[in-house]
């Protein structure tokens, strides 16, 4: 309600108490004179007193109003600073929002045309943060992250955008090769550890840029296509990326496929795949990883690495990642019925994946539902995951009080520190298969040999991954690896073509030669 119109309205309101309590004065003068009462001292005295009485309820009556008027005027006063408070700044941070931000820009714009660069700010690992500890740390981290912004550029605008994005108008150009070595102190800066209560969390950070006018000449377009640059700054190991023209386009076809995986996922266009893990010292299949692919209706075949970083990003890779879970404990179980002996099968998953709340129950679930063993499933993290110690631990430890095993993928990539690394509940390293691609160099040859010897002290099952020719083969099989996965066994291929050349598997395990070995298992199992 309008001040002014809250205020007549008490007046009115008062206006009628007042004449009420006159006319009742008068009534009751009348009827004293009725009763026989004259205007004696009597009878005045008794007018008097009520006079009086109905004079301090009227006072009472009007200061109460004044006051109410007060308490309203100070009420919506408090009511119109917080709602444009929440319309323009973010309630965590408090930090200016995107709506008052581009209404900054564009004034900026206006006043002066200078060149200038916005930068935008994604922090990974947030929602991480957020399923694995609670709403309160991720909230107080944002706060933290807002406080160090303000110290590595005091003075310029710096914003909040959606939940995870920050950022900052840069008013004075100095140059790209100056504004990139800004950027990287500042990701430095950011990605120290954040210590909240006895926690010691840690983000990585990415910044997309577009200049004035250079690139656009419009505020909107400003941020939008310094997210276009945080998607590639995503691909690189820099994080930092000043946008092209190229970039839109390319986030285009990212939206449209992202889109199209939505529906991928209902009308059954994903399968799976399967690569056998072969042991070294016989012929024996110990296991097999499950490759998800894409097989879209007008595209054909999609490489995983363009819609994997798309499922990741969108959320979606949660389902996709279920989905495979299922159909690779169901294909498993198959196999193992139709050949009468344990196979296990590799899952990959993703962070997102694991951190999703209720994880360790949906695989409790999907094993019971499937009749699979856990011990017959083994899931497969990558190095990079394990930067999460703290909130990967208890899943982990989770994971393994079900049966099931734990492979630590791509191992070598330089991520995992060896302390951690004796720590965790792990039962295989995957040497990556660039160190297998590269053995015949003299520094990555001692790497292969180092991998294989620390998993051998750590009591960890060794597996080569791309193993795709004899002399890898050859050259694992003296250090003792205890299997290879790679082209010179088999490509990926159907669970159907798996099973048949499974069923055709006979149980000599002895081999004079290695060319031998090399030959039968090539003959089982080559998917050309």
């Amino acid at each position: 309600m309008n001040i002014k119109n809250e205020y007549f309205s008490l007046h009115k309101r008062n206006l009628v108490y007042i004449i009420t309590a006159l006319i009742l004065l008068t009534l009751l003068f009348f009827m004293l004179i009725a009763k026989g009462y004259g205007p004696n001292a009597v009878s005045l005295t008794i007018v008097f007193v009520i006079q009086l009485y109905l004079g301090i309820c009227v006072k009472k009556i009007y200061d109460g109003s004044i006051k109410s008027l007060h308490d309203t005027e100070q009420r919506l006063y408090h009511s119109e600073k917080d709602k444009h408070f929440l319309s323009y700044y973010d309630d965590i941070t408090k930090l200016p929002n995107e709506r008052y931000l581009l209404e900054k820009i564009k004034e900026n714009l206006s006043l002066d045309t200078s060149s200038k660069a916005v930068l935008v700010l994604e922090i990974d690992r947030l929602n991480t943060i957020k399923t694995s500890l609670g709403s309160f740390y991720t909230n107080k981290m944002l706060e933290l992250i807002a406080e160090r912004l303000k110290v590595q550029f005091p003075g310029s605008t710096i914003g909040k955008l959606r939940e995870e994005q920050f950022l900052i108008l840069i008013e004075q150009d100095n140059g790209r090769e100056v504004l990139r070595t800004q950027c990287r102190q500042l990701i430095q800066m950011l990605e120290n550890p954040y210590h909240i209560q006895h926690f010691s969390l840690n983000i990585s950070v990415h910044i997309g840029i577009a200049y004035y006018p250079e690139d656009t000449q419009n505020e909107e377009n400003l941020i939008k296509f310094a997210r276009f640059a945080i998607f590639e700054a995503k691909k690189l190991p820099e994080q930092v990326t000043f946008y092209e023209p190229s970039m839109a386009n390319g986030r285009e076809v990212q939206l449209v496929l992202e889109n199209e995986l939505y529906k991928a996922l209902e009308n059954n266009e994903l399968f799976l795949q399967y690569q056998p893990q072969l042991k070294l010292n016989n012929t024996d299949l110990i296991s097999m990883e499950a490759l998800v692919r894409w097989k879209h209706p007008e595209k054909g075949l999609i490489p995983p690495s363009d819609f994997i970083p798309i499922a990741e990003e969108s959320g979606l890779i949660v389902p996709i990642g279920k989905w495979v879970l299922e159909t690779a404990c169901r294909h498993t179980k198959e196999l193992q019925d139709a050949l009468g002996q344990p196979v296990r099968v590799a899952v990959n998953l993703s962070l997102g994946q694991l951190f999703h709340e209720n994880f360790v129950e949906v695989v409790r679930s999907i094993l019971k539902e499937t009749d699979l063993s856990p011990e017959s499933l083994q899931l497969e993290i990558t190095e990079s995951m394990t930067m999460d110690t703290q909130f990967l631990m208890p899943i982990l430890q989770d994971l393994k009080k079900l049966g099931v095993t734990i492979a630590l993928d791509d191992f070598g990539k330089g991520y995992s520190s060896l302390a951690y690394l004796k720590d965790l509940p792990i039962d295989c390293l995957k040497i990556d298969r660039d160190f297998v691609k590269n053995m015949k160099d003299d520094e990555h040859e001692p790497l292969v040999d180092l991998i294989i010897s620390m998993a051998k002290h750590l009591k960890l099952n060794v597996v080569a991954e791309g193993v795709e020719t004899i002399e890898q083969f050859n050259y694992l099989l003296n250090r003792e690896c205890d299997a290879i996965q790679g082209y010179l066994i088999s490509k990926p291929s159907s669970f159907e073509k798996v099973l048949h050349n499974c069923k055709n598997k006979v149980n000599s395990l002895c081999y004079k030669t290695q060319s031998e070995y090399y030959g039968y298992i090539k003959q089982l199992f080559n998917t050309d």
